[in-house]
């Protein structure tokens, strides 16, 4: 029956279906340390069970940009190359981001797997560990521990501690693994890096002029009190403000590398990625770390704000603006690109994947003969359970947070008028 673990019986009559029945998988999370943890250099270059083993990267279908997916699409790229069968699933038929290049493998739900496959759930999906798929192995792809930890009622055990099929789950920076790892004693969580792609941010060919770049969407209402800051003490004479928004990948790069400034307003991020491409595009960074850019964000490419202090912000940015010399700024903006895409560098993150995966098809259970077709509505309403599972006094917060921002909306549209 479509939607649920099939049985022994109607597994048999299903041409390539693995017989068997339902079982349900009970292995612990081993606890490796640094020196046992067996590196993708120190396994044989016989990729052993994987090559048997299909993982699945369960993704939102939206054509909207968001790192996230195209992080998804990457890492499946990543695996193919190495020999390690991956594929990134959508839930609407025939359906593939197109706001990035690729040339990926994407199927579409319903989708027929066994327990000797993967399925990996980002982070913002997490309420599908306990509802998806009963009995096939998962891994939760963390990009923001942030998210992870927001969408789970405060009241009842996280999914990380009650998910029965749960591998691993991997971690975006080291602030992030070590906030993990303090929430979740004893459970398994790996970093893996993302990277920048060195082809499309990087150094323009001239110096760019006086032009300050932001992302509007991060932390609106920040952006604004600071700008609006800058406008009214004159801070801003002969500087062009230029908000990155609705645009492609590309455009996004070629806006970066006509700037000599991003300002960065992100709020409880894994690892931000905007600021990272600015600086691997020539820019100084002023701005959030969202906590888990703390790695990254130190001057003199990257001068870090304290999360909401918007008066110390603007005092940087109009303190920087003021000895902005292009010619100096230019001699070193080579130096904070090399920094910034060594870092973050694409065999770097292949790497990481490679090895995480490796090391994972080591705690593979022995297939029970389970087999599951997941069908559209398994995602969407295990998707939203996870969302929408918090306390009463949660939904209530987050109403009269959403009736406040909407009241400042009205009152400027008034203004404006």
């Amino acid at each position: 029956m479509p939607g649920q673990a099939l049985t022994r019986d109607q597994t048999d009559r299903r041409p390539g279906c693995q017989p068997g029945a339902r079982t349900q998988l009970a292995w612990h999370w081993p606890i490796l340390s640094r020196t046992e943890e067996v590196t993708s250099r120190a396994l044989p270059v016989s990729l052993g069970s994987l090559a048997n083993v299909t993982l699945f990267y369960v993704s939102p279908s939206t054509n909207s940009p968001w790192g996230g997916i195209r992080v998804m699409y990457r890492h499946v790229d990543i695996l193919n190359k190495a020999g390690i069968p991956a594929s990134v699933v959508h839930d609407i038929p025939n359906f593939r981001c197109d706001w990035f290049e690729n040339s990926t493998k994407v199927v579409s739900l319903p989708l027929q797997v066994t327990d000797a496959d993967v399925l990996v759930i980002p982070d913002v999906m997490n309420g599908l560990l306990t509802s998806l798929a009963p009995g096939i192995p998962k891994v939760c792809l963390i990009q923001g521990a942030f998210i992870a930890l927001s969408r789970s009622d405060p009241l009842h055990d996280h999914a990380f501690s009650t998910a029965k099929d749960l591998l691993g789950c991997t971690a975006i920076s080291q602030q992030n693994l070590e906030l993990l790892e303090y929430a979740f004693p004893g459970k398994r969580f790996r970093r893996i890096h993302l990277s920048i792609d060195p082809n499309m941010f990087h150094l323009p060919e001239k110096h760019p002029g006086k032009r300050i770049v932001y992302m509007p969407r991060k932390l609106s209402r920040d952006s604004r009190m600071v700008l609006n800051i800058l406008r009214s003490r004159g801070s801003l004479a002969g500087w062009e403000i230029v908000p990155i928004d609705h645009m492609s990948q590309s455009e996004v790069a070629e806006t970066l590398r006509s700037a000599s400034l991003f300002l960065s307003f992100c709020h409880h991020e894994g690892c931000p990625v905007p600021p990272l491409e600015a600086l691997a595009s020539g820019c100084s960074v002023i701005g959030y770390n969202g906590f888990g850019g703390r790695e990254y964000f130190e001057p003199p490419g990257a001068v870090p704000i304290p999360a909401g202090d918007v008066l110390s912000f603007a005092a940087e940015v109009e303190r920087w603006a003021q000895n902005f010399d292009a010619d100096e700024h230019w001699l070193t903006a080579q130096q904070r690109s090399e920094k910034a895409l060594a870092s973050y560098s694409p065999e770097r993150e292949a790497d990481d994947v490679v090895s995480f995966w490796r090391n994972i098809s080591l705690e593979m259970p022995k297939s029970q003969g389970t087999t599951y077709i997941i069908k559209r509505h398994d995602v969407v309403e295990g998707s939203w359970r996870g969302i929408f599972r918090k306390s009463a006094s949660d939904l209530r917060a987050g109403m009269r947070e959403m009736a406040t921002e909407a009241a400042t909306t009205v009152r400027l549209w008034k203004l404006r008028a």
